[in-house]
């Protein structure tokens, strides 16, 4: 039975690093940050197009 509960826990701990590996890279991918550094364009002032249809 405690055979078990060591392979139960181990799994679980097993899950929970790789999850949290991949979390950590993924927000590390996404960074928010980086659209804004990387377009220097500020979106409050781009001009409206406007519909000549």
């Amino acid at each position: 039975m405690g055979v078990w509960w060591v392979t139960t826990i181990g799994v679980v701990i097993c899950l929970g690093l790789a999850g949290g590996v991949l979390v950590h890279f993924l927000r590390s991918a996404l960074d928010i940050e980086d659209s804004t550094r990387i377009d220097k364009n500020d979106s409050n002032n781009e001009t409206q197009f406007t519909d000549k249809s």
